[in-house]
């Protein structure tokens, strides 16, 4: 069995120039980790062009025990069928699509359940043209697929009409045949206007009609007694359905173990008609349901054609989103590749005497650092002026002292004041402690945000490690981690800083980002007796905890304590000046921050020190 396996990995990586493996642990696919960020804002749809390596997976794994039980010619064409997939698909336009219906008032999975099973069919209909031995095998593994699938709705059945044509088990329309196979036939932008511009008219027809059904099976659900997590849920849903005429009512109850294809059209019509005089926060309220409970049913059928080798998730609103993995992964919270200690180089090991830093680490970080530096000495003599050095100084316009002051001299003899002296006083050494707070999540990935906010990040904190005082630095995503400790010393922190890069990914929870930071400053300065500042560096743009206003409104309560600052990266979607407001300001590029940094820390920093 093992040579079975052995010879199938060997094949098929030949054909395909790629390393392909079997795993007992399920399917799987690796990108090059160098073109990650890119590959992951294309499957993101945040970006259509990307270098053709970005796109061409490095590696693929098959899961072995789904496969042990077919034959070798079936696990071949499963294989190649889910690895032509990633080559021949474009995940730009599956998030495009999306998109498209979400504006049209449609959940966005409903795109996904004609898109995913067109692009599966395309897949097959080359494979069965490259290889035409293989054609027996691929229409096996469809009707295999199609003998799983149990729905009624509408749009779900006008999707696997093709599949069924495709198999010669239903025949279509000539006018939709004719789109279907020039669909197969077509490019992958050109088959995706096909199904948008002459495809799209006849499909619409199917979703609102699926919905339709959707109330009634909500209604149904409800006459049931469905236990509910949320019993708030459960009330409104048995409001609603009490505001139905009664013989409706009675019908639900009737056949309230059946689904709402059973009840015939003409009831399923009133049962609508009269949902429409219902008030209009319970319209509301049915559509949102009734638009998470479309999303769960079309995941449920469009899983059976989704990529097996790409992850899937579903973001908030109902977008399903690929997760793409770099190849070579080693284990640990940081997820770095590379060499281990026992095979670092003498060169790395003398880097690391010097800087701390690997000689690669050295250099991306000198890199960054190079970029910033012309405004590293800008912002560090505007701070400087407003903590001055523990160092002597002489003041003027007093009536005993050391030295006479002979600007006052003509004035004060001829008023007879007699303020002419100087006498020498210490200046107080005015301190703030900094909490950085820097975004790594998904969205940082666009317009190379993230380098922009690293660099704003090196130059806040070498100024600061030059002014030595005392700063901390914290990074989020959905999650939160402490970069650096008041107490670390900066020197031992840089290497992470470069490392960020591999820490890129998951949803934005600024909220989280804010309270972790906010207890942990506000600890150090009431230890310490100082003042204290916030400086994120984010483009505010949350998908997880608090949003709009009620996160606008915690960052206010958070300024009432310590001046809080955000510094938005990028154009697209940037929402710094929005949540913080006359603290917050949007950079585009490197050249701006030195002044946009300056101008607003000066004035927060100046706020601060008059209470001192």
């Amino acid at each position: 069995m093992k040579e079975k396996w052995k010879v199938i990995e060997r094949l098929l990586s030949e054909e395909y120039q790629i390393e392909v493996q079997g795993s007992y642990e399920g399917w799987g696919a690796g990108y090059d980790p160098k073109f990650l960020p890119l590959t992951e804002m294309w499957v993101r749809g945040e970006l259509e062009e990307v270098p053709e390596p970005a796109k061409r997976p490095v590696g693929v794994v098959f899961h072995l025990q789904e496969l042990s039980k077919k034959s070798e010619e079936e696990t071949i064409n499963a294989i190649r069928h889910q690895i032509e997939y990633l080559f021949s698909t474009d995940l730009f336009l599956w998030k495009l699509g999306q998109r498209e219906f979400y504006k049209f008032g449609y959940a966005p999975t409903s795109f996904l359940v004609l898109y995913a099973l067109l692009e599966s069919v395309k897949v097959d209909y080359k494979l069965a043209q490259k290889y035409p031995h293989s054609q027996p095998y691929l229409r096996r593994s469809s009707e295999e697929l199609l003998s799983k699938i149990n729905t009624y709705y509408p749009h779900h059945l006008f999707a696997l009409s093709f599949l069924k044509s495709w198999l010669g088990k239903e025949t279509i329309d000539r006018e939709t045949e004719r789109l279907f196979y020039e669909y197969l036939g077509a490019k992958n932008r050109d088959a995706y206007d096909i199904l948008m511009e002459d495809l799209l008219g006849k499909y619409m027809a199917y979703v609102e009609k699926a919905q339709e059904i959707n109330y009634v099976d909500l209604l149904l659900e409800e006459a049931r007694g469905k236990v509910r997590k949320d019993s708030h849920k459960g009330r409104i849903m048995t409001d609603l359905l009490k505001r139905l005429p009664p013989h409706l009512q009675e019908l639900l109850l009737q056949h309230k173990e059946k689904t709402a294809v059973d009840i015939h059209e003409a009831d399923r019509r009133e049962i609508l008609r009269s949902l429409k005089s219902v008030p209009d926060w319970m319209k509301d309220y049915l559509k949102q349901m009734s638009y998470i409970n479309m999303v769960e049913r079309d995941v449920e059928f469009l899983v059976h054609f989704l990529p097996k080798t790409l992850e899937a998730d579903i973001e908030h609103r109902g977008f399903l989103t690929f997760l793409v993995k770099g190849w070579e992964e080693q284990s640990g919270s940081s997820g770095r590749t590379g060499r281990s200690s026992a095979e670092t180089s003498q060169e790395d090991r003398l880097y690391q005497k010097a800087y701390g830093l690997s000689k690669e680490e050295f250099k991306t970080y000198h890199r960054h650092l190079a970029n910033v530096l012309p405004y590293v000495a800008v912002l560090q003599r505007k701070l400087r002026r407003l903590m001055p050095e523990e160092e002597e100084g002489w003041s003027g316009g007093h009536l005993r002292g050391k030295k006479i002051e002979s600007k006052s001299l003509a004035v004060e003899v001829a008023i007879g004041r007699g303020k002419l002296y100087m006498r020498r006083e210490e200046s107080v050494r005015k301190e703030l402690a900094f909490k950085l707070l820097i975004d790594v999540s998904t969205s940082m990935k666009r317009e190379d945000k993230i380098k922009k906010a690293l660099e704003a990040l090196i130059l806040f904190s070498e100024v600061i490690e030059n002014l030595r005082m005392p700063f901390s630095i914290d990074v989020f995503s959905d999650r939160v981690f402490r970069l650096k400790e008041f107490s670390e010393d900066y020197g031992a922190v840089r290497g992470k800083i470069v490392s960020l890069y591999d820490l890129l990914g998951g949803g934005t929870n600024l909220e989280k980002g804010l309270l972790y930071a906010f207890e942990d400053l506000q600890t150090f300065c009431l230890k310490n007796r100082m003042k204290g500042c916030m400086v994120v560096f984010s483009d505010g743009e949350p998908t997880r905890g608090l949003r709009g206003q009620e996160l606008k409104n915690l960052i206010q309560r958070i300024k009432l304590l310590f001046p809080t600052v955000g510094i938005g990266v990028g154009v697209e979607r940037n929402y710094a000046d929005y949540y913080f407001e006359t603290t917050g300001v949007k950079i585009k590029d490197v050249s701006e921050l030195a002044g946009a940094l300056a101008k607003i820390v000066e004035n927060q920093a100046k706020r601060l020190l008059a209470f001192q």
